[in-house]
């Protein structure tokens, strides 16, 4: 769904898009009325755009036309939330600690959005791009803390975050060697980090 910029214009477009209301000319204004128990006259202002509804009522009116509350409400594109979804699944704390020690060293970092693309992060440090995915430990044992590494794009760098058990949010990051990461990766080997091994 394209970015639409005005309230109207976004119900208008959901309204066209949603399987419940038929189309304009068939019912449509009849039928969102029932559907949110108004008058058709309110619903025929919000979509004229002459009143917009109060924001319980856009509430509704997304659950209804099954589009975000948000892009209905303020216009943010319903690919890009789709999309900042997908990114928040992967993002823990171990990954906004990581941002953090980068804003630290006078980095900048913008999330990737981008399904095809396997890292978390792009960071630009001392005129530097880096595209780095990083992973929490998924457990730990005698030996260390062990990771569960995936395949990556190439120029991907991969980073365990390795957590101290004395703090809640102090990490070593640790750059895995490429070819190492995507052995592990390949064979589905989890990767194991003892505390002596070199940070970034």
């Amino acid at each position: 769904m394209n970015t639409v910029n005005t309230f109207k214009d976004r119900l208008v477009d959901a309204c066209n898009k949603s399987t419940l209301i038929p189309e304009y000319g068939h019912g449509q204004q009849v039928t969102l009325a029932k559907l949110m128990s108004v008058s058709q006259e309110a619903v025929r202002k919000w979509m004229a755009g002459e009143t917009r509804p109060r924001p319980n009522a856009v509430k509704k009116l997304a659950e209804i036309l099954d589009v975000e509350y948000i892009w209905l409400n303020m216009g943010s594109d319903q690919e890009q939330i789709s999309s900042y979804r997908e990114v928040s699944k992967k993002q823990d704390a171990s990954l906004y600690a990581f941002v953090s020690f980068v804003f630290e060293a006078g980095g900048t970092v913008a999330f990737n959005r981008d399904s095809n693309d396997t890292s978390d992060v792009t960071v630009i440090n001392d005129g530097v791009i880096r595209k780095y995915s990083v992973y929490p430990a998924v457990s730990k044992t005698e030996k260390g803390q062990e990771f569960k590494l995936t395949a990556q794009s190439n120029g991907v760098v991969s980073v365990c975050a390795c957590k101290y058990e004395d703090a809640d949010v102090c990490y070593d990051f640790i750059e895995v060697p490429e070819a190492i990461a995507a052995e592990h990766a390949k064979k589905g080997r989890l990767y194991t980090i003892n505390r002596k091994e070199k940070e970034i």
